[in-house]
């Protein structure tokens, strides 16, 4: 019995795996704890994250800490898109891939790896090379930071497919504290002279971020191949749709993927050419706190989908067990904007409090909103249809888009928060209607009386899942 079809139990002072019947607990239980798991990790590190910046910027003077921020920030921009949603393919079908896992796993990482080098060196060729770069070997170096930063964003969707995204909790928790604990080494060692210059200081910045992530990718991948190779589901034979339905979804998955991406790129550009740096100085601070609670509510998608390609006969109770974690992070997170959000802004600055405060006010509203989206987007991937997703990520883009480049002009920064309340209204109503009709029918088809008058409540479940595109068991 594979241990995400058991249950823990404690005998003799030691655990062991007890059977559940038909694997509903298990799968509950399995979805509990990557979730959880994952917005735990995902306050850690945004905590890590600010006292990494805030250790450079005590340490370093502020033009070598903007370069080691542009590198790293750059990379990590080139990362995503050199990813080509292949994550998004890995998150959906590798449950269901059998003795495959490892034959996928190997090529996708090897066309990551190849793009994101290319990408890399694009950018030294393109970009503003004596700018970003100290010396010839940091230029040299970075398209392989940039690979090693493409492969480490890789491995959370990767293991969220195998069934246990709680390593990704696990390997971004580690990263942020390894990181830190080396920059606070180099920081000492700069405080000491025994580092060669400032410059080489803060090239050392980026070496902190991008060492200690290497060591984890090696680590995580023996790990990875060691669950392809010993996990009985990925013996079994695969179960994937044909190539034309698997080009599509990947096809769409890249396209929201690209639409996202040019949204956060293009927006702070906006703030700073209508409103100018100070009011992207509070924009970036109070967004900080904004961007976690939506990568927040997004985090429970990515193990909901898995965990329905896994037992696609539980979608009833993984559905229901999603919304109620979406609207408990939303609502939870929405009373922290209020409440303690103005108060972090006031120990940065009076000023960012002024100017960031109604943001926070309009971002308690708009977040709660995208969970109608996030419950969609979950939804949609477990069907395996995103054409509806692919539409509405583009209108939000483009309302945020042109709504910021509005707003900012009269409002400054807080004219984001409202371009954001406009795309996430737009959207909740739209997608409300196929989010309810998802969760009614299921809990209608899923009703014992219907199942003892039709058949077992699995061959119910069966019939459910057949209709709407999801893969039977």
């Amino acid at each position: 019995m594979a241990a995400d079809q058991a249950s823990p139990v404690i005998t003799a002072g030691r655990f062991r795996f007890k059977p559940e019947v038909g694997g509903e607990l298990a799968a509950e239980s399995n979805l509990n704890v990557n979730t959880i798991s994952l917005i735990l990790s995902n306050g850690v590190t945004c905590v890590l994250g600010l006292c990494f910046w805030g250790v450079a910027a005590r340490v370093f003077p502020a033009n070598y800490v903007g370069v080691a921020a542009a590198l790293i920030n750059s990379a990590l921009m080139l990362s995503t898109l050199s990813i080509l949603s292949i994550d998004r393919f890995y998150e959906r079908f590798l449950p269901v891939a059998g003795y495959r896992a490892g034959e996928f796993l190997t090529r996708g990482f090897l066309i990551v790896a190849t793009v994101s080098t290319a990408g890399g060196v694009g950018l030294i060729v393109l970009g503003p090379r004596h700018a970003l770069f100290t010396s010839g070997w940091v230029m040299a170096a970075y398209p392989v930071f940039v690979t090693v930063i493409a492969v480490f964003i890789l491995q959370d969707k990767v293991v969220a497919g195998l069934g246990v995204a709680r390593w990704a909790a696990a390997k971004n928790t580690i990263h942020a504290v390894l990181k830190l604990v080396v920059l606070i080494v180099i920081a000492l060692l700069a405080s000491a002279g025994a580092l060669a210059g400032t410059a080489a200081a803060s090239t050392a910045i980026v070496a902190a971020w991008g060492g200690t992530a290497a060591v984890i990718v090696a680590c995580l991948f023996v790990a990875i191949r060691r669950r392809c190779r010993d996990h009985p589901r990925f013996q079994l034979t695969p179960k994937l749709p044909p190539w034309g339905e698997l080009w599509s979804y990947f096809g769409s998955s890249f396209g929201i993927t690209a639409m996202l991406s040019i949204g956060a790129l293009v927006v702070p550009l906006i703030v700073v050419a209508q409103a100018g740096p100070t009011a992207n100085a509070y924009f970036q601070i109070a967004w900080q706190f904004v961007g976690a609670l939506y990568l927040t509510v997004h985090l429970v998608v990515s193990p909901y989908v898995a965990e329905v390609a896994t037992h696609p006969d539980k979608v009833v109770a993984l559905s229901w067990r999603t919304v109620r974690m979406l609207i408990a992070i939303a609502v939870a997170g929405s009373a922290g904007l209020l409440l303690l959000g103005p108060i972090m802004l006031s120990l940065v600055g009076a000023e960012y409090r002024t100017g960031g405060e109604a943001l926070l006010q309009l971002a308690a509203v708009f977040v709660p909103l995208s969970v109608v989206g996030a419950a969609y987007e979950g939804f949609a991937r477990a069907q395996r249809k995103l054409r509806l997703q692919l539409t509405m990520t583009f209108v939000s883009t483009v309302i945020v888009i042109c709504g910021s480049f509005v707003g900012t002009r009269y409002l400054g920064a807080t004219g984001v928060g409202w371009a954001y309340l406009a795309a996430e209204s737009v959207t909740a109503v739209v997608l409300i209607v196929p989010v309810t009709n998802w969760l009614r029918k299921r809990m209608y088809l899923g009703l014992p009386e219907r199942a003892s008058t039709e058949g077992s409540l699995a061959e119910v479940d069966r019939r459910s899942i057949e209709m709407n595109g999801i893969d039977a068991p």
